[in-house]
């Protein structure tokens, strides 16, 4: 089989630009590697190099290596093109396929800052809190339990941005008992941001919640909780 992650890899290559490497590095942090190339020219790469060699028509075992390929490599922008991929050719008989590989990534450490891990949640993840609520409850409650960082922030960010959010009310409010009551920023942030969400269907829901959890909550989390609310 063409080595088509190495073809991905090479063609985001002649892309990079250093200095737009470096800002981003900067801004993400945690330690990341960038080649300076933006969502635009990852996705034609990944379509462009689709066209070509119908990776989207091979079975899931051999898109799946393809994919582990792309998402153990240093970089970010291969890391997105994994996640690209998916958004641009996921298959609906497939969700719990892809929750399984997504989670392996989690558990090799191959997701492990919040630009990666978010990109993932709304391209990936949230599309399938609407389209598959049921598996997607199950599947986040467990996610939720992990002591993985970025994959407990997975439980919950995919609900900000779900067209269904109203929907979700209960199970919203008992992953994000979990996660405000742990020490990490980015568990806490993930509350912050659904709950801004939310308080536009339901501000009483989220002043409810922050008065139920004010041992755990910081600053931000306040702030970005009731940036949309009536003082």
């Amino acid at each position: 089989m063409t080595d088509i992650s190495r073809i991905i890899q090479q063609k985001l290559a002649r892309l990079e630009q250093p200095e737009k490497a470096r800002w981003l590095e900067n801004y993400v942090k945690h330690d990341i590697k960038s080649r300076g190339v933006g969502i635009p020219d990852i996705r034609k790469v990944v379509i462009e190099v689709n066209r070509e060699y119908k990776l989207s028509a091979e079975p899931f075992m051999n898109r799946a290596k393809v994919l582990n390929e792309l998402i153990h490599s240093a970089y970010t922008e291969d890391k997105l093109a994994a996640i690209l991929f998916l958004q641009l050719y996921g298959n609906d008989t497939e969700h719990r396929a892809v929750l399984a590989l997504i989670a392996g990534w989690f558990a090799q450490e191959q997701i492990a800052d919040w630009n990666v891990c978010d990109w993932m949640c709304v391209r990936i993840l949230t599309p399938m809190v609407d389209n598959r609520p049921g598996l997607m409850t199950e599947e986040m409650k467990s996610w939720n339990k992990s002591t993985n960082l970025w994959q407990a922030r997975a439980s919950l960010v995919p609900f900000a941005q779900s067209k269904t959010l109203r929907q979700h009310r209960e199970v919203i409010a008992s992953l994000a008992a979990v996660l405000i009551k742990r020490e990490e920023r980015f568990c806490k942030t993930a509350v912050g941001w659904v709950l801004r969400e939310y308080s536009k269907i339901d501000q009483k829901f989220v002043k409810d919640f922050l008065s139920r959890h004010e041992d755990w909550l910081t600053k931000e989390v306040i702030r970005n909780a009731t940036r949309y609310m009536k003082q």
